[in-house]
């Protein structure tokens, strides 16, 4: 799988498999007669599996909640998505904003019963920081130096200060267990049967089919009234909703906004499409390097940005996304601290006839009278667009994109390719264009370093390098002036935005449902944000049976 945080896939089961395994799983037979369990069960059904249990191999958001729920981090965020303490119970920085010391909280033990120290702590991080694997490492560049006076203090230092140290998710792992593996094999070992402090247990996974996680009686923050959590994956979005509607599962993630719109009648449902941490975009390849195979005309920003001009995007949300998401335009998206918004004569909003001009003003005319433009030497603006087959919206998006290009003069070749080969193809720097999609974080820095010069071979799938933003990436991260950080954030915004590396076509909604019904306590998060995938536990931990 591609190193990325949160990239969206899509996985496939059989339905019937599904329905077979959750009526196996739930229910138990007595005499030929099914009984109804005492076991607290909740069932959500998802069509994106974790790819990995290990923290260094997994890089989708499926993966992050499942670490969530296994693992405990430092600092962990409330409803608000505020950091608040979690395994350490308070901090402190030294005046010169270069020492943190984190207390750990007294009592805390492993699944296994052995108890967490500040060794834990230290391992995890350091093994994190060597091997730069995962979606954690990142979140622990500029540390220099850990120590551990006791065991339940850690000690660390930075070599400047570090603006997002407690937006530190990083799930902690128990040396004892980790310390078995060699080094080298950290991108194989699958961590079958993981091990941590969090609210549940490793119970079984079964790759394609589910994976279920026991409450941890010895919580620190007191045992889940979810007895057993288990998430199934559906190849069918109608075989997953009329599972919540039967009762079967009791929450839903991502499916079709025609069902969301069925749902939304139901008493005993709240079914949402509410605002996730991401966008869909449009990459081009922007690789500046003999090894490119991508078509040197896209290095060209004025063709890129003129592009953008020809792409009516609210049209594109509307047909091929159901209205579900709002216009994009830089990295990180709206209603967050650290989003910068284009206005005015900066805003590269939809006018083809702009976008005929821009072409002009750059030198690409149609020369021949078929409707294609070129360059001065004769180069046809045609180019590779690569679309996943697998994912209905994105081709029709993808065919949209083509026809409101053809209108101004660029001719589209569409290319449907499986997740695998658009990853191989990525990595060859072997594409021109190609429709994907982030997650994103609470801190800014993690989405912003998938565009960073080191990221190319690694996160970057477009290959854009620009040594001033390298710089501002850098140098943003150790500002713990809040404001002033943003400042430079939206900086490095506004060098993406005209240098146009994505046009990003839409930023997301989460498409979820549980039942209320059955169970009580739901919350969005944060206000009018979605019940999972939201960087919390807050559900997991706070919901209860409605019968008891």
């Amino acid at each position: 799988m591609k190193k990325e945080k949160g990239r969206k896939g899509t996985f496939f089961v059989s339905a019937m498999v599904i329905l077979t395994l959750v009526t196996v799983l739930f229910t138990f037979t007595s005499g030929g007669r099914q009984e109804k369990s005492s076991t607290a069960f909740l069932r959500v059904g998802w069509g994106v599996e974790t790819d990995s249990l290990s923290p260094f191999i997994s890089y989708t958001q499926a993966g992050a909640e499942v670490f969530n729920l296994l693992y405990d981090p430092l600092v962990a965020f409330d409803e608000n998505l505020e950091p608040k303490p979690h395994l350490a119970e308070s901090w402190d920085l030294s005046d010169d904003q270069l020492t943190w010391t984190f207390k750990l909280r007294e009592g805390v033990t492993w699944h296994d019963g052995e108890e967490l120290t500040s060794e834990d702590v230290k391992y995890t991080y350091e093994l994190m920081m060597e091997s730069e694997l995962g979606l954690y490492a990142d979140f622990l560049r500029g540390i220099s130096d850990i120590q551990c006076p006791n065991p339940l203090t850690v000690v660390i230092n930075t070599e400047r200060p570090k603006a997002n140290m407690l937006m530190n998710t990083a799930p902690i792992l128990p040396k004892h267990i980790w310390e078995t593996v060699a080094f080298e094999e950290l991108e194989t070992w699958e961590n079958s049967s993981p091990v941590g402090t969090g609210p549940f247990t490793f119970a079984e996974r079964k790759e394609g089919e589910f994976l279920r996680l026991t409450a941890n009686p010895d919580y620190f923050l007191g045992k889940p009234a979810i007895d057993e959590l288990v998430f199934v994956l559906y190849a069918n979005n109608d075989t997953m909703v009329q599972a919540l509607k039967t009762g079967e599962l009791q929450g839903a993630i991502n499916f079709n906004v025609n069902q969301l719109r069925a749902l939304s009648s139901e008493s005993n449902i709240s079914a949402i499409s509410a605002a996730a941490n991401g966008f869909t975009e449009i990459s081009i390849n922007s690789m500046e390097d003999e090894a490119s195979l991508g078509n040197p005309l896209l290095l060209d920003t004025a063709l890129r940005r003129a592009m953008e001009y020809a792409i009516d995007k609210q049209k594109i949300i509307d047909v091929a996304y159901a209205g579900q998401g709002i216009a994009g335009t830089t990295i990180v998206p709206p209603d967050d601290f650290w989003h910068y918004a284009p206005k005015g004569a900066e805003l590269r909003a939809y006018n083809p006839t702009k976008a005929a001009q821009e072409l002009e003003k750059a030198g690409y005319t149609d020369r021949d009278g078929d409707g294609i433009r070129e360059d001065a030497d004769g180069n046809k603006l045609s180019f590779n667009f690569m679309l996943r087959s697998d994912n209905t919206d994105e081709v029709k998006a993808g065919q949209m994109v083509s026809a409101m290009l053809k209108d101004v003069g660029i001719e589209i070749d569409i290319e449907t390719v499986d997740d695998g080969v658009l990853i191989d193809r990525i990595y060859a720097y072997d594409f021109d264009m190609f429709i994907w999609g982030w997650g994103t974080d609470v801190d800014p820095t993690t989405i912003l370093r998938v565009m960073s010069t080191d990221q190319i071979d690694n996160l970057s799938d477009c290959n854009y390098s620009n040594p001033e933003y390298d710089r501002l990436l850098e140098e943003q991260a150790t500002l713990m002036d809040k404001a002033e950080r943003q400042k430079m954030v939206w900086e490095m915004q506004k060098i993406l935005y005209r240098d146009a590396p994505y046009i990003i076509l839409s930023y997301d909604n989460s498409i979820q449902a549980v039942r209320t019904d059955q169970w009580t306590g739901w919350k969005q998060i944060p206000e009018d944000g979605p019940y999972f995938f939201n960087l919390t536990t807050y559900n997991y931990l706070n919901v209860r049976p409605a019968d008891r």
